[in-house]
């Protein structure tokens, strides 16, 4: 799926567009009605997120000739049973590629461009919003609800996952301020305590 000026499309079926964020007691944090392919070997893995990955929104700014206008969420459903108890774990991956931050003076963009510009800076800053919540011993409310990408990654941020968060940084003198607003983000997201736990469905017998 991907997340477009606070739209979420489903980048394998390009007919669903502008999907929901819903939560239940079962799925948790979910996207509705978003195309699920069963996969039987890491080739057809990759072969799924290239599908994905080119029907993504890109365009040239003047900061990067194929910039990201969206953010991108391939989500992986893992299962996992034992064939002499019948207990199952379960899990869930989750690899999201982020839009980039660019300062709208920088990029020279108009017109649509700008308005993608304002949206994945909004998106961005409620990302950084709810990092700043989590990390905050006296915050009692998370912004998770601010944004579609907040929402679908509120079980990674402080739930039950392991989370890895990869930044990249320009080495340019130009991008400067990019690069060190970029760090704080990256250091302060280093101190978000998650929560993670096996996911695991007990044999009638483990039950009793």
């Amino acid at each position: 799926a991907e997340i477009y000026m606070e739209k979420i499309r489903d980048l394998l079926d390009e007919t669903k567009v502008d999907l929901k964020v819903k939560q239940s007691s079962e799925k948790g944090i979910y996207i509705d009605n978003l195309t699920e392919r069963y996969i039987g070997s890491s080739s057809e893995v990759y072969e799924i997120m290239n599908i994905g990955n080119n029907h993504r929104k890109v365009a040239s700014t003047s900061m990067n000739d194929q910039s990201s206008r969206s953010h991108s969420i391939f989500i992986m459903h893992v299962n996992q049973t034992n064939l002499d108890d019948g207990s199952s774990i379960s899990g869930k991956l989750y690899l999201v590629d982020l839009a980039g931050s660019e300062k709208v003076a920088k990029t020279n963009v108009k017109g649509t461009q700008l308005d993608e510009a304002k949206g994945i800076n909004k998106s961005l800053s409620t990302l950084g919003k709810v990092i700043n919540a989590l990390t905050d011993k006296k915050q009692t409310h998370i912004p998770y609800r601010e944004s579609k990408l907040t929402r679908i990654l509120s079980e990674s941020l402080g739930g039950n996952a392991k989370t890895c968060l990869v930044i990249t940084c320009s080495p340019s003198p130009w991008n400067e301020l990019e690069t060190m607003s970029t760090l704080r983000f990256g250091t302060a997201a280093r101190n978000i305590k998650n929560k993670p736990k096996v996911n695991k469905e007990y044999t009638p017998a483990e039950l009793k």
